[in-house]
């Protein structure tokens, strides 16, 4: 006869969506707190298989312990995608204003416009504002929930915030190197790789959090 504790362990593990690791970490706790369990009851006068099926019964319902379990990797998911955001973000402001410094690279003679302007003043403010929120989305889903709690909701908060980052950063970005005649095929290889290809990761992160929240 089948061990009913590993067939609910499958239907829970089945029922979960959220990082791998923290997934497994939680299907593992579930696995001892069975077995724990069914030895007490063994203990009590109870059969193996009995023992196992009460302990089943007793642990709850595979919807409701997901759901419990769904709300940890919710914020896990968003913790990881509030660090992928901050990392891929902090090396913008060098990247434009200093070192590769795309911004005067992708200046001309239309460079005096007002668009362009616009343009890179919009990129230097909008990632500083992402930047900021980025980390206080990052306080929110670690330590700041020694404090309040910060279950589905931030989760969800945290994904929208950053698929909105990953619009934003690389749309500004493309638009203002498209206003500049110098824009090269170097330039365009640096923009696609430091700032499309990275942020393109963080988007698929944040789609991820919104599905486990």
């Amino acid at each position: 006869m089948a061990d009913p504790r590993s067939d609910y362990l499958a239907r829970l593990d089945a029922a979960l969506v959220g990082p791998g690791r923290t997934r497994r970490s939680l299907v593992r706790e579930a696995a001892d707190h069975l077995d724990d369990a069914t030895e007490a009851l063994v203990a009590t006068g109870y059969d193996e298989d009995s023992a196992a099926r009460q302990a089943v019964v007793d642990f709850g319902s595979v919807p409701d312990i997901a759901a419990s379990f769904q709300t940890t990797l919710a914020v896990a998911a968003s913790r990881r995608t509030a660090w992928l955001l901050l990392l891929v973000l902090g090396y913008q402001p060098i990247l434009w204003d200093s070192g590769f410094n795309l911004a005067s690279n992708s200046a001309d003679a239309r460079s005096d416009t007002w668009l362009f302007h616009l343009l890179d003043n919009t990129i230097e403010a909008g990632s500083w504002i992402v930047l900021a929120g980025a980390l206080l989305l990052l306080v929110a889903t670690g330590i700041g929930s020694r404090w309040w709690f910060n279950g589905r909701a931030t989760a969800r908060f945290t994904g929208a915030f950053a698929l909105a980052a990953t619009t934003f950063v690389p749309l500004t970005s493309v638009t203002m190197i498209v206003t500049a005649d110098s824009a090269n095929a170097g330039l365009w290889v640096l923009a696609l790789t430091l700032v499309v290809l990275p942020l393109a990761g963080v988007a698929v992160s944040a789609r991820r959090t919104l599905a486990a929240s």
